[in-house]
């Protein structure tokens, strides 16, 4: 069942929330790539989720993470980097991953919008995943012709997004 536009509450992630920030990373990473994602790559990653989030919260450097809750559960999060000198934008959308049974709901627009709010900025989307680049094309990004393979994903076709 579809949650109703009742507005999630968006906060920072802390040191706290490494555990469960991980946790729904994989459950997103599951539902969002099934087809395209091997499950031994997702696995791999999961393996290790917990500690990189415990990592990445203790010292989060220029990297800003953000968190949904409905009801007291984390039902999605968000996070963006300074990209530095040199890049496209001065800000990278790392991540925006929200539970399936949250789409819809407007719970990655709030996310979204505290990651980078309206600031120029870019991020790499799977090329396959229609759901996501539908997404961001609604908040004004376009692709710019940037393609990568990501080895680490089991050489997934990335596209670059910019805004």
């Amino acid at each position: 069942m579809r949650q109703g536009r009742q507005r999630a509450a968006i906060r920072s992630a802390g040191p706290g929330d490494a555990e469960i920030l991980a946790q729904v990373h994989i459950r997103t990473w599951r539902q969002a790539f099934a087809d395209l994602l091997a499950a031994e790559v997702v696995q791999a990653h999961a393996d290790n989720a917990a500690e990189q989030w415990a990592r990445r919260l203790a010292d989060p450097g220029h990297a800003a993470y953000w968190v949904a809750e409905r009801a007291g559960q984390m039902v999605g999060f968000s996070w963006a980097e300074a990209a530095g000198p040199g890049q496209v934008r001065p800000l990278e959308l790392i991540g925006l991953y929200v539970l399936e049974e949250h789409y819809g709901t407007g719970v990655a627009d709030d996310l979204l919008a505290c990651a980078v709010g309206e600031a120029p900025c870019f991020l790499w989307v799977a090329h396959d995943n229609a759901r996501a680049r539908s997404f961001y094309a609604r908040h004004d990004f376009v692709t710019d012709g940037q393609v990568r393979r990501a080895q680490e994903f089991g050489g997934l076709t990335l596209v670059r997004m910019v805004r």
